[in-house]
């Protein structure tokens, strides 16, 4: 069979004409790449008749009641070139043998389908893990933590507008429980100003979300679970610019380059964004939650405003990221020198809750760093590869509190003048927070054979940061230096059995922490961690994932050192560990031009010394302490539905419950403890989500455009900022259920190299609340332009 083309069937005619024409067959065939890659989603159809099938995770399809007779056969994939071929079916059972597609030129189409054979791969893994594809999120205003906001058992609240302080929530855990990755690297490492809350969905080609169970590659001390964004890079030649304007005098700009010389080798990528937005949005009583928005009406009286505009939260930040170096020599597949400036302003308009509100408090923050990446496969052993990563960041963290107010109210006015009063203290400061983080990596992979795996991996993290106040140089209470190292070295055994049925992955982690600071002697300590996880499939379309960690969180540099801002310092925090267990269920199947995906999991996590951020009074207002708790437990189960028709249709529902309490029953007095068995502060514990999307090839008689709406639903469950058992709903203390709705409509052109979005967010105008209850914004609205070029050859 030529490599290129569809084999003719020819079957021999054993039965009458007559009953010919009333009998009917079963065909069976798979569709695969030249490099005999499966196709997930390749569509098979017949001109004759309607009917058809797509292709599962393996390439596989089955199409039934097919009346004997000569067809013609149509058989396409995104990103590869149509087949036809007529044939004769004449016997109750035909199989088509491999059948190969050819991979277009168009690189649009070819960057997808590469994506979903690297997603499907982990997907395939005992993982307890969510893929998410962002090409279908690309045209949108949304940022990397609204795409997250949308997977299963995520749930990320912040503190405002864009740019804002967030907590992020994994399967019940949240905060620095859960690590955060940019191509396998810590996102911490390139400095304050890369975060996932104002980087563009644009750069990233997948998100993978891991629950609970982390692979050993990614080393990192991950109690709860790890996101890894992968970024689009190493293309032949790519060109992606994006432009976005909307409410709140927001504007967004990204672009995304890259070139690969064919011949040399050399290569460049460029990825660089822009931020801002004044955040102005309205702020309102709303006493159903126990919110007023108050302001003086002189020095003894005060009126109850129903609403009042934010006048001090303007947000921008920068990020450009170059690399040079080459690929495809003899000794390297990868080498590229890196470097990374990020810089940020951010205003303060509320302390750590909106009931004390900031009029002059700012920081700016600005970070370089410099890098390098190489990878080699068949170094030294032709079973051997290599991949070695390293950083060093240098920044500057500036926090200016010279305002001589106290606080502000709502409407603009200040308190009395006191001129040696800042606002987050009694005392002015202009905060110098120097910054030097370093980190280094290095992931072996040995193949010992066919079907066995062996991954080693290092890492080697230092922070170190020096403080000083500008004001008050010789002030020794602000002269701390503080310094912390981690290591983490995991190895990980990796096996397919039974056909490659059966996915085995067994693995061990040494966590090291060592720290320094102005008042304490160094200390050095080492955790062991282990795990193990299983995929097992039963057929083509259904399986049983199994996983287990013994997992460890050291406690980050913040909640060790504070902020300078509105988080306290704790240096005497301990580490959390957990031993986390996850079932998952999944199915998917294919029938016609429908597809349907399920997939169910459920939970137990049992922390020790679990970490929690507390809020506290202090004259300064209320501020956040992290502190270690006896112990949590920690159970739930969620859910996604995804149902697609052709390329036209797709909707998927998720629903996650968690029930997070304090198993500790008995405080140091033997007495038994008021939270025991209830649940923890300050998270959401039931939230859904309903993403609806339709899209139109070839409107208006013209070929290569395309129209796509979406229609995207969030909702959370009434939760309590305390532990649950101390709030009364009627209470501040309470947030209220909250159903959020927003829209997109998308028109692309020229075989989507020109894109037009208008997006609506928040449509009802709901007034919703997040992370200690700081209101969020209103309805919004947004124009974002963008121009795609990508190819891979």
């Amino acid at each position: 069979m030529s490599k290129f083309k569809i084999i003719w069937l020819i079957v021999f005619l054993i039965i009458s004409q007559s009953s010919f024409a009333q009998q009917v067959a079963e065909l069976k065939g798979k569709i695969v790449t030249a490099s005999n890659e499966p196709i997930e989603g390749a569509s098979i159809t017949f001109r004759e008749i309607k009917q058809g099938a797509k292709a599962d995770q393996d390439g596989n399809f089955t199409i039934k009641g097919i009346p004997f007779g000569i067809y013609q056969i149509n058989i396409s994939a995104v990103g590869y070139k149509t087949l036809q071929r007529k044939f004769r079916i004449n016997q109750e059972h035909e199989i088509l043998r491999e059948i190969q597609l050819t991979a277009k030129n168009n690189g649009l189409e070819e960057v997808k389908i590469n994506g979903k054979t690297a997603g499907k791969k982990i997907k395939d893994s005992g993982f307890n893990v969510n893929v998410i594809e962002t090409k279908q999120y690309a045209n949108t205003n949304s940022d990397v933590n609204q795409i997250l906001n949308r997977s299963t058992g995520v749930k990320i609240r912040e503190q405002g507008g864009l740019g804002s302080k967030y907590s992020f929530s994994l399967n019940g855990l949240s905060g620095n429980n859960i690590k955060f990755f940019i191509d396998g690297v810590p996102i911490e490492s390139f400095g304050s100003g890369m975060s996932l809350n104002n980087m563009p969905v644009n750069i990233a080609e997948r998100i993978e979300v891991y629950k609970g169970v982390v692979p050993a590659h990614l080393g990192s001390d991950a109690l709860g679970g790890a996101i890894n964004i992968v970024t689009n890079r190493d293309y032949k030649k790519s060109l992606d610019v994006s432009y976005s304007i909307g409410s709140f005098n927001t504007h967004r700009a990204a672009l995304s380059a890259g070139y690969k010389h064919p011949k040399n080798g050399l290569m460049v990528n460029l990825n660089s964004y822009y931020n801002f937005s004044n955040n102005n949005y309205l702020m309102k009583t709303n006493p159903k939650a126990g919110v007023y928005i108050l302001a003086p009406v002189d020095a003894s009286r005060f009126d109850t405003l129903q609403s009042a505009r934010r006048f001090h939260d303007d947000y921008r930040s920068f990020m450009t990221q170059v690399e040079v170096g080459v690929s495809n020599k003899k000794w390297a597949d990868i080498a590229v020198l890196g470097l990374t400036y990020n810089d940020v302003y951010d205003q303060q308009q509320t302390a750590a809750t909106q009931e004390r509100v900031l009029g002059q408090v700012f920081s700016k923050n600005h970070t370089l760093t410099p890098s390098l990446r190489y990878r080699k496969d068949k170094l030294f052993f032709e079973n051997l590869s290599a991949t070695v990563y390293a950083n060093y960041s240098r920044g500057e963290n500036v926090i200016t509190d010279t305002s001589s107010r106290t606080y502000y109210f709502w409407n603009g006015l200040p308190t009395e003048y006191s001129p040696t009063a800042g606002e987050l203290n009694s005392y002015k400061s202009i905060i110098h927070q120097k910054i030097n983080n370093s980190f280094s990596q290095l992931n072996l992979n040995y193949k010992l054979a066919a079907q066995h795996l062996i991954n080693f991996n290092y890492n080697l993290n230092t922070n170190k940061r020096e403080n000083y106040n500008e004001i008050d140089p010789y002030n020794d209470f602000y002269n701390i230096t503080n310094q912390i190292i981690r290591t983490n070295a995991g190895l990980n055994y990796q096996q397919f059995l039974w056909k490659e049925k059966i996915n085995n992955s067994f693995f061990i982690k040494e966590y090291g922490l060592s720290g320094k600071t102005n008042t304490s002697e160094k200390t050095s300590k080492n955790y062991l961690g282990y795990g193990a996880v299983t995929n097992i499939r039963f057929g083509s379309s259904y399986g049983i994932k199994l996983s287990y960690e013994h997992a460890y969180q050291l406690p980050s540099f913040t909640q060790l050192f504070g902020d300078g801002l509105n988080i306290m310092p704790n240096e005497k925090l301990r580490p959390a560990n957990s031993d986390n267990y996850n079932l998952n269920l999944y199915y998917i199947t294919a029938f016609g031009n429908h597809r349907l995906n399920f997939d169910a999991s459920t939970y137990y996590r049992n922390v020790k010394d679990y970490i929690i951020s507390k809020m506290y009074d202090t004259p300064q207002g209320q501020k956040q302490l992290a502190e270690n708790e006896g112990g949590v437990k920690v159970n739930g189960v969620d859910f996604e539905i995804k149902y697609g028709y052709k390329s036209d249709f797709m909707a998927v529902f998720n629903m996650s419950y968690y029930n997070a309490v304090d198993r500790e029953r008995f405080d140091n007095n033997n007495r038994e403890k008021i939270t025991y068995k209830n649940r923890t502060p300050n998270e959401p514990w039931l939230f859904g989500n309903l993403d609806i999307s339709y899209g139109r090839n070839n409107l208006f008689d013209k070929k290569d455009n395309r129209i796509q709406l979406n229609y995207y639903l969030q909702f959370i469950n009434n939760y309590s900022l305390s532990w649950s058992k101390l709030a009364e709903k009627s209470t501040k203390d309470y947030i209220p259920a909250q159903w959020l709705h927003n829209i997109a409509a998308t028109y692309s052109f020229n075989n989507n190299q020109y894109n037009i979005t208008i997006e609506g967010k928040n449509l009802t105008d709901q007034i919703a609340y997040d992370i200690f209850k700081q209101q969020r914004p209103g309805r919004s609205v947004y124009l974002k332009l963008r121009y795609l070029i990508q190819s891979t050859h």
